[in-house]
């Protein structure tokens, strides 16, 4: 079994990633693919990322954690968001930042901070969800 941490973090916050996953593509992925063009690939692969991450979250939100496939899922899962941030925060963030400048930045964080009311707390909601 997974250490209790992961599981406690399921059950504590089990909205988070959802709600990262669509202000992501709702607000900052089409900013970024706006100040900076060359993205446009980056944007579509974590597009394609988010989906495999929301699916996962729709199987694990009903399974029970002493399933024997609930810690190969969620294995996967952590896997695949740890590759997540990894790429974009080495290979297109800072291409993304020094396109904005500052004050993009922080207009878009103002923006994304107050659509988190907004964000739905079912994964299959999220827009990669459907693709």
């Amino acid at each position: 079994m997974l250490p209790d941490r992961v599981h406690g973090v399921r059950a504590a916050r089990p909205g988070c990633p959802v709600l990262h996953t669509w202000i992501e593509e709702k607000i900052f992925y089409p900013a970024a693919r706006e100040a900076a063009p060359d993205t446009k690939d980056h944007v579509l692969e974590s597009v394609e990322e988010h989906h495999v991450v929301v699916w996962m979250l729709s199987e694990l939100k009903d399974l029970d954690p002493k399933d024997e496939r609930f810690d190969a899922k969620m294995t996967v899962l952590m896997e695949n968001v740890r590759h997540h941030v990894e790429e974009e925060e080495k290979e297109w963030f800072p291409e993304v930042r020094k396109a904005m400048g500052r004050n993009r930045l922080s207009e878009l964080g103002e923006e994304m901070e107050s659509a988190k009311k907004k964000a739905p707390a079912e994964p299959l909601a999220v827009p990669s969800a459907k693709h």
